[in-house]
């Protein structure tokens, strides 16, 4: 189970990493919420949909996995400042959106396999 979960863990964290790393390119925006439109949702969104279908069990552990995927991809690759605990509430307040997907895509995945 350990193990299932740091997978779990591991792939949630990427994709929150990669809504970030790819913000500058698909958005023009280095930070995905000051992008305009529906970026940054449509990205967790996405991600979560994605952790969900590909690993449904455990899906607390993509929320946690998508949130600290974010936050390490700030921390190292932008400009810190004493805004970083309200970009942390922030964070987690939009990453909800994709432990709604997360949880969305799990929940088709079992019912699409017949619920094992």
């Amino acid at each position: 189970m350990k193990r299932k979960l740091a997978i779990n863990f591991l792939f949630s964290f990427v994709g929150g990493a990669m809504v970030w790393a790819l913000s500058p390119f698909l958005s023009g925006q280095v930070e995905p919420w000051d992008a305009k439109g529906f970026y940054y949702s449509a990205a967790l969104l996405i991600v979560g949909l994605i952790v969900g279908l590909a690993r449904p069990k455990h899906v607390w552990s993509h929320y946690a996995g998508i949130i600290l995927g974010q936050l390490t991809y700030m921390l190292c690759f932008l400009p810190g400042g004493p805004l970083i605990p309200v970009g942390v509430a922030f964070l987690a307040a939009y990453s909800t959106i994709a432990l709604a997907g997360a949880a969305s895509g799990a929940w088709f995945r079992r019912v699409s396999r017949g619920a094992r």
